[in-house]
């Protein structure tokens, strides 16, 4: 691992941990192992090692959903179910920033993207089923989705999370 990835990787870790207001870029160098002055080498400020972040790990991951090889829901809710066992701490940090009153707004808008792209996902496979409806169903769908994954975050329980999978799958599968 070269020293921007240790570097990603220290503050996908302190940001998750603890908030991206209580983590500074000295607290991140420390944690990565390489200089405060390496990593500003690397990166313009703070803003810019978050959006990085978050650029890197969503995108990774909203990507992985959108390129499903069979599109419906069976598939994209393992696929769904098993990131957010795999990337709790990404996810927490997502949520995090999501209600945080001082989140970057290019940040921000990352995430409005991510949303964005699932709620088209999400009504071009609900068309068939809901037909006129199929955008409000996606709305519902992503907030159900939304749910469960605060309750995961807060409360991780793997039982609890593959009954709700099974749920969802009965209910959505066309």
């Amino acid at each position: 691992m070269n020293n921007k990835e240790k570097i990603l990787l220290s503050a996908l870790t302190l940001f998750a941990k603890n908030g991206y207001t209580e983590t500074s870029i000295d607290k991140i160098a420390k944690h990565a192992g390489v200089s405060k002055g390496l990593t500003y080498t690397h990166f313009k400020n703070k803003e810019e090692l978050l959006v990085v972040t978050i650029e890197n790990t969503i995108a990774k991951m909203t990507s992985e959903m959108m390129m499903i090889q069979e599109l419906n829901f069976n598939a994209f809710f393992n696929l769904f179910f098993a990131s957010l066992q795999n990337n709790t701490e990404i996810i927490r940090l997502c949520l995090l920033l999501v209600i945080h009153p001082q989140t970057p707004s290019k940040v921000i808008n990352i995430l409005d993207s991510q949303k964005n792209e699932l709620l088209n996902l999400f009504s071009t496979l609900l068309e068939n089923k809901f037909r006129e409806n199929s955008q409000r169903e996606a709305e519902i769908l992503l907030a159900t989705l939304d749910g469960i994954t605060i309750e995961y975050v807060t409360n991780p329980n793997p039982l609890n999370l593959k009954t709700k999978q099974q749920y969802l799958s009965n209910k959505y599968t066309l």
